[in-house]
């Protein structure tokens, strides 16, 4: 037989390898390997890229599982947040919202009496006090708060929001008359007895009446003002 040269062995290599050539084949590759260091460095070459260890095979395995735990815990990462964002936009629109009202709409900021005149206290037949309340700075009045205090103090406080409006007539709060019917808001209060009445807050307050004082009598215009049936 002649001798066969290295091309031929070292294309037949990988099917050597693979022990998928016929009997003669392989007799001929290892009859040829037994002389030739060079082919039978390159079937090393190519055991050696195909050889896969067994701790490199379990290494791929441990890897694969945290590159799968990494996605899972990437995932599980993003839906919460996902919903973390969703609650955080929903607190600040929330936010806005009552910011909103709370500078337009709530009327929580007390009116310093810096820019009350209070005028023509007087008494009505029905012995209502009836008093003129004007508001000095333009800006409107909203809402005024009632309340008394344990030693019979009765506070009638003007409020309005921390943004201000600029008043706008027919002025129905920031100007004009109005009464207090004292034996009414005893009976409201379960006859606890008002000594004294002011407007503002126990801190900053214009005295109206105090039980005592003499007032006059209302004057015919406001008694027609004040007629209820």
């Amino acid at each position: 037989m002649s001798k066969i040269s290295c091309n031929i062995v070292k294309d037949m290599l990988p099917l050597y390898h693979d022990n998928v050539c016929s009997k003669d084949s392989k007799k001929m590759v290892e009859e040829h390997l037994s002389e030739c260091d060079s082919c039978k460095s390159e079937l090393d070459r190519i055991r050696d890229d195909i050889k896969i260890p067994k701790k490199e095979i379990e290494k791929n395995k441990i890897d694969g599982k945290a590159i799968k735990n990494i996605s899972m815990l990437w995932k599980r990462s993003r839906v919460k947040s996902f919903i973390k964002g969703g609650i955080i936009s929903a607190l600040l629109i929330s936010l806005i919202i009552l910011g909103y009202f709370g500078l337009f709409h709530w009327h929580i900021t007390n009116v310093s009496t810096d820019v009350v005149e209070i005028k023509n206290v007087s008494e009505l037949a029905d012995g209502k006090i009836v008093y003129h309340a004007e508001l000095t700075d333009g800006y409107s009045l909203n809402r005024l708060k009632y309340d008394m205090d344990e030693e019979g103090n009765f506070y009638i406080t003007p409020l309005r929001p921390i943004i201000k409006q600029e008043a706008q007539p027919p002025y129905l709060m920031e100007k004009g008359y109005d009464f207090f019917d004292i034996k009414d808001q005893e009976i409201n209060r379960n006859g606890a007895e008002i000594k004294a009445l002011y407007y503002g807050t126990p801190k900053d307050n214009i005295l109206i009446w105090k039980k005592g004082m003499d007032l006059p009598k209302a004057s015919e215009e406001i008694e027609n003002m004040f007629q209820f049936e």
